[in-house]
Parts: C-alpha cells; structure tokens; sequence
C-alpha cells in the first residue's frame, strides 16, 4: 500500500482546489512543507514579512477570482495576522496556512508556542488546527470552501510540523480526498424577491445601482452591462467591483466613493437604490439620511443574510450570490418594458464630467506638483488593462478620482479597514496574477515605509512593478486633518527621504523627480526598464476632498 507524508497530502489537496502559487516566507515549523512543495508544480514567491505575503495573496484572490494561499511558520503567523484583519474587509479568500511545534508537546511550553487558531479566529471565517496527519486533505477542503463561500474571506489552518512529516497510508487518506464537493456552488436568489425587486426598480423615478466587494467577487461584467442596459438605470462601483461595466458606459457615473465623485453624491436624490454586494456601512451613513434621502427604498442582493436589513429595514432582501442573482434579474428585467429616466442620467452624467473637468483644472505646471499633474503625466503611459493600487491618503486619493476604469479587476484601493502599507504587496500579488501586463502602484511616502523591503520580493521574482511615490514629507491625511481641526500636528511629520535610493540599493531603479519639467522623462524611463522601478516625486502638501470632508464632518458636529 503506498505511503504519503502530510505534506504530499497538502500538495495533493492544494492541486485539487487548483493551486499553482503559494506566497509566504519560510520557517522552523514549516520547512517540511517547504521541501516537499519544492519538488512540485507550485509556483513560490517568498516575501520579506509575512504581512506582505498574506496582502499579496489578497491581490491575487481577487483579481484572478479564485483562492490565495499563504504560508508562514509560528511567529510568522503573528505578523500574518494584521493582513489577515484587513483581507476580511478586503473580502479577499486567503487561504492561511502555517505551521506549529510538534503536536505532542503543544500545551506545555513548545517552541515558538501560542493560541494560533485563537488569534486568527477573531480575524478570519474560520480557523482550525488539523487533529490529524490524515485529515489534512478534510481541512483543506473546509478552509476553501468557508473562504469562497458567502462573503468571502480569509481563513487559516494550523498544521504541526510532526504532522507534516509523519506517514499516512493511502486508504486513511482516500477517504478526505476533496471532489467535486469541495467547491462552492452557485447560491440564486428568491425568484419571488427577485419580481418583487424588478417590479420596484420598474416603479423607480430615479434609481440608482451601487456594486461592491461581493459583486466583484462572482458577478460577470458582461451580465451586469446587459441587466444595466436593459434597464437604463446608472450604475456606481468600488472596491473589487471596480468598473464592472466601464467608466465610459453610458450608464456609469465611475467610482462610488462620495468624497472622490460629486456625481455619487447625488444617491441624496435617488429614490430607489439597488445595492449589490455593497455594505450599508459607515462610509454610506449606515443607511441613513445623508446620504440618502428619507424615502428612499432600498434593494439589498448579498450573500450574507447578516448584512441585509442589518444598518436599516430594506424593502426587498434577496439573500445569495451576488453574480447568479444578477443573472436572474437580467433574465426578469428583460420581460418587461423599461422607461428611460433620461433627465435624470444626463443630471449625473454631466456631474460627473464637470467633477472630472474640475479635477483636471488643478493639473497646473508649477512646483511643488500638485497630486493632479501626477494624475496627468502619469496617465500618459497607462492603458485599460493596466492594474493600479493606491495606497495613502491625500495624494492617491486625487488619482484615484481622476484615473476612469474601463476594465474590471484592474483596481486596488485601501479596503474599508483603512489599513495602509497595503499597496506594495497588492501591486506585487497583481504582477503575479496578472503576468505581461503593466501593474502600477500611486503610493504616498508614509505608506511606502509599511512594506518598502518588498521591493527585494519584486527584484528576486522579476516583478516589473512601476511605483510613484507621492513625497510630500507628511502623514498627508492626518496632517491635514489636525491642522484643521486643532491647529498643528503631532506625529504627522516626515522627513523628505530618497525612497529611489532605497529602490536602488534594493536592485530596482530608482529616479527622484524634484520638477514638474522632469516627471515625464522619469515615468518615461521607468516604464521602459525591464524590471521593477520607483519614482520619488516631489509634491505639495495639498489637501484632497476625502480629508476636507472629514474636517467638515467634525466641525459640523460641534456646531
């Protein structure tokens, strides 16, 4: 009877749920794991933190759609969980594996020893020690299927080290061997919910479409475009839904984000709106009025049955994936005949083209640049299949307003955890998932700092990332913030460090911009470099509209 260690068990369900890339850095407990997965088709990018690892598997779950796996010894573990935090607002299904000390001295002062699968159940769908060498195939196949299930999210698995080297026969194995059960299911709707919500959007004098993380993560653009214009209603994405039906649509009115889109802050009119995938969270006023208007009725498609009704009562809740239930709309809406709201698309329309004409007003050439003469110059060399992250807070944000999306799962942005430093490893899990096409990362110089050594990953794995740091010396965000609200900072203030030195010492190319006059030629230089590159751009300390809202939130408050 032939003989398998745990760790061609974990290869061999790793290769049934399709995984050709794992991410991690290697360790004690995990070095078993390590050698057996060397002698197989997997491709391994090691990284310089864990966190930055578990980020970049993020990025690449979702861009690709599919499952991201990161693997880290003990401590290791400890600093994958912050990236794990924020891939459950990320909504991205990581797949965290790490190892452990050996089973048998687990509980009384083992090496590197702590609650591993406490620590990450606060932080994940579901965490789990493997009881068993035989069962590991059992748990990995749970684990995939928790975190591409429902809202999708991470998930973790701790696997001893004994457990990995120890011998298995194969008829104790066969019996966990994942199969067709292992993947998750397409979830429909309620067909009645879904007339019901078709005859409201019908009834609707001014609908209004609002798509986020969990359209994203199953709904087809092609499908979303035909429901869209069959029924003339305009349509607003973020986050992994990003353009979904592109910024130059005739029904999109581009990102959902209100501070960075005058035109999304019109949902203040809307009368009915259809949420798919998109949590009534802080950033939309929990449902309240503002930002919507106080009759207006809501329609929620998620696969979560916590998050329906959960901010405010909805009128229509259709529990399910978000994708297949768009499919059953587009099929219902289709039976019927739809008015064009015409008036009230142009009105969005035209907000929306003067916000952008605005945004290109403050472009102007003069030093120290202005973030919208980075936007600019920058968008020069980028194209529609070009994946961007953004990462920090004044300077990305005016790129992030001013650069249209056309193509979906080419966009990465801070998730609503607000957890920055995330932007280098994203852009690095995009160039692996993405490989051939341009990958470019707008990173403020405080966020840089976060994950900066990943710059190693880039060079040791032929990653041609193209990054341009917006260096202007400060917390941008915070410091703004402060000023306004109390008059100074404290703890916002940096120093104007050569970042392209650093790229430099790393093995990337590193060029510093001091001029406007210099930009081009430098964003120039680096897309042709064969191999990953940083711009050092120095720019002005100029507040965005994110930051000029929250100060008016505050002040308001007090008045």
């Amino acid at each position: 009877m032939a003989k398998f260690t745990g760790s061609d068990l974990l290869n061999k369900a790793l290769k049934a749920e399709g995984v050709d890339t794992v991410f991690g850095i290697a360790g004690d407990h995990i070095l078993h794991m390590l050698d057996e997965m060397y002698d197989e088709d997997f491709r391994m990018i090691d990284f310089r933190h864990e966190s930055g690892a578990v980020h970049a598997a993020d990025s690449y779950s979702r861009i690709l759609r599919r499952a991201g796996v990161a693997l880290s010894t003990t401590p290791g573990h400890a600093n994958a969980v912050p990236a794990l935090a924020n891939a459950i607002h990320s909504e991205a299904p990581v797949v965290n594996i790490s190892g452990s000390a050996d089973s048998t001295n687990l509980g009384r002062g083992a090496m590197q020893e702590f609650d591993q699968v406490g620590v990450a159940k606060a932080v994940t769908k579901g965490a789990w020690q493997v009881p068993s060498p035989e069962r590991i195939p059992e748990f990995v196949a749970l684990a995939f299927r928790t975190a591409l299930s429902g809202r999708q999210g991470p998930v973790h698995l701790t696997i001893p080290h004994d457990f990995q080297s120890a011998e298995v026969d194969e008829a104790a194995a066969a019996r966990y061997a994942p199969r067709e059960y292992s993947t998750p299911r397409k979830v429909l709707g309620d067909p009645m919910q879904v007339e019901r919500a078709i005859e409201l959007l019908r009834s609707a004098q001014r609908p209004i479409i609002m798509a986020g993380s969990s359209a994203g993560a199953t709904a087809e653009p092609s499908v979303v475009q035909k429901f869209v214009e069959t029924t003339h209603i305009p349509f607003v994405s973020e986050d992994s839904a990003r353009a979904l039906i592109p910024d130059s649509h005739e029904y999109s009115i581009g990102l959902g984000y209100q501070p960075l889109n005058r035109a999304a802050q019109r949902i203040r009119d809307a009368d009915v709106v259809l949420m798919l995938g998109k949590r009534l969270d802080y950033t939309l006023g929990f449902g309240g009025s503002p930002p919507f208007a106080k009759g207006v009725k809501h329609i929620i498609i998620d696969p979560s049955a916590a998050e329906i009704g959960r901010a405010r009562t909805v009128e229509v809740g259709i529990l399910g994936d978000v994708g297949p239930i768009v499919e059953q709309m587009a099929d219902e809406a289709a039976k019927h005949k739809w008015t064009r709201h015409n008036d009230w698309v142009t009105s969005l329309k035209n907000d929306y083209d003067r916000w952008v004409e605005d945004l290109h007003e403050l472009a102007s050439a003069s030093d120290p640049m202005h973030p919208m003469f980075v936007s600019e110059t920058l968008q020069k060399f980028i194209d529609d299949d070009t994946h961007i992250s953004y990462d920090g807070g004044d300077y990305c944000h005016f790129l992030r307003a001013s650069i249209k999306r056309n193509k979906p799962y080419r966009f990465h942005n801070v998730s609503s955890f607000g957890m920055i430093g995330v932007g280098l490893p994203y852009a690095l899990g995009a160039q692996v998932a993405l490989p051939g096409k341009k990958v470019v990362l707008s990173v403020g110089d405080g966020s840089f700092g976060f994950n900066g050594m990943e710059v190693d990953t880039m060079v040791r794995h032929k990653l041609p990332v193209k990054m341009f740091i917006g260096n202007n010396s400060i917390w941008g965000i915070d410091w703004q913030i402060q000023k306004g609200l109390y008059g100074r900072p404290v703890w916002t203030d940096l120093l104007p460090t050569r970042y392209d030195l650093v790229a430099q010492g790393l093995g990337a190319y590193g060029e510093h911009v001091t001029s406007h006059e210099q930009l081009e030629g430098a964003m120039k230089r680096a897309f042709e470099h064969d191999g990953p590159a940083l711009v050092n751009i120095d720019i002005a300390q100029i507040i965005s509209p994110v930051a000029e809202a929250a100060i008016s939130r505050k002040l308001g408050s007090h008045g």
